[in-house]
């Protein structure tokens, strides 16, 4: 009996401070539930959802977690209370260091919020006021100059180059602003270093679009050059059959080498200012073994004009086997500017002049059977007459001789 009242009257001296945690309790979630509610319209109120959901209508909102944070924050402050009303010192200190270091590190993270808040803003007017007056002034007219698909909009991706030149400095200083080294640190190098990067990339993009934009006019005067002096008649010219028109004409054709020569030029400076040495030589390589190959075409036009020039000259002098010769000289001709053609292109030198030297030692053998077996009898009669010669010409000459 002692020991019940005992129990009764311990607990009617803690059943003040149970009393008052649960009201701590209640009233911390009433106040979180206002708090969420708050937050939650007034980020509503504020569009936000909007702004950071725009072109993804699937994408959840940002208002809904926010609130949930708010919330929980809140009940984390009420917590202290509620355990010191409880009496549990032991669980009290640890807390209460908790929301003190919430609390002493809450401005950082305000600050934060805060920057980037006004810097996604910031970045957002400046792409708009970007793009409108790009738009303005005609720069999307350029992409249909340019070659580019008609969908493309330069004033677009100005803006996004202007968002990004303004959003990477923010982003910088809200993580400068958490001032959380060990997470912010290696972040904050990475940007560094694209925002350093920045310049050289926007100069290679620059210099691809200027050499683009270039090599446009010069493939249009070339080609306009080439079409007026007579180029579109060399297929006929090399006895490779009709003139060729439309987009595949000779002229058409050396447009394009010349705008893709001036493309790859830029390109190699443009992979030097990004520092990609190896694209860059491996760019002159390329350059290299194209200049190569044009320089073994061109080898190769010129031997099929001397052949048809040969073949000509051989078929007017006329003769009972003028047309076998005319081809003979043709192919023999042919073969020859092929294989220096191949030659220059650096395709398999050692086959080439494997090949050529067996085409020759064959045309020997056949000639010396031909010779020899066909024509055996003429054969001994010349071999002999010649033996005669030689032994008349070695006799023993007088003294006059």
């Amino acid at each position: 009996m002692n020991r019940l009242n005992a129990y009764y009257n311990q607990f009617l001296n803690y059943a003040p401070n149970l009393l008052t945690a649960i009201l701590l309790i209640i009233v911390a979630f009433i106040v979180a539930a206002i708090a969420r509610a708050v937050t939650v319209r007034l980020l509503r109120g504020a569009r936000v959802d909007e702004r950071v959901t725009r072109g993804r209508p699937d994408a959840p909102g940002v208002s809904a977690p926010i609130g949930s944070i708010v919330y929980a924050l809140v009940l984390l402050f009420f917590l202290p209370g509620v355990l010191g009303a409880l009496g549990l010192r032991s669980l009290l200190t640890p807390a209460t260091n908790f929301i003190n270091n919430i609390l002493d590190y809450l401005p950082n993270i305000i600050g934060a919020a805060l920057i980037l808040v006004i810097g996604f803003f910031v970045a957002n007017l400046l792409r708009q006021l970007v793009t409108t007056l790009t738009a303005t002034a005609g720069v999307d007219r350029v992409t249909s100059r340019v070659g580019l698909p008609p969908t493309t909009r330069l004033s677009n991706l100005l803006g996004l180059i202007v968002y990004g030149l303004v959003i990477i400095p923010v982003i910088l200083g809200a993580l400068n602003a958490l001032n959380a080294e060990a997470i912010t640190a290696p972040i904050s190098n990475m940007l560094n270093r694209i925002l350093a990067a920045l310049p050289n990339i926007v100069a290679a993009v620059a210099v691809v679009g200027i050499a683009w934009f270039v090599g446009r006019v010069v493939s249009g005067i070339v080609t306009g050059l080439l079409a007026n002096v007579g180029f579109d008649r060399l297929p006929r010219a090399l006895g490779l059959g009709a003139n060729i028109t439309g987009a595949t004409a000779p002229s058409v054709i050396a447009g394009y080498f010349a705008q893709g020569a001036i493309v790859l030029f830029a390109l190699i400076s443009a992979f030097e200012l990004l520092g990609a040495q190896n694209l860059a030589d491996l760019s002159r390589n390329f350059i290299q073994l194209i200049g190569q190959i044009l320089l073994g075409l061109v080898i190769f036009a010129v031997g099929l004009f001397l052949a048809n020039l040969f073949a000509g000259l051989v078929r007017g002098a006329g003769g009972t086997n003028a047309r076998l010769l005319a081809g003979v000289a043709r192919w023999a001709t042919v073969a020859l500017f092929g294989a220096m053609a191949l030659r220059q292109m650096g395709i398999a030198n050692e086959i080439v002049n494997l090949a050529f030297g067996l085409t020759l030692g064959a045309i020997a053998v056949a000639f010396a059977l031909a010779f020899g077996l066909g024509a055996r009898d003429t054969a001994g009669r010349i071999a002999e007459r010649w033996r005669a010669q030689l032994e008349e010409g070695s006799g023993p000459r007088g003294p006059n001789a």
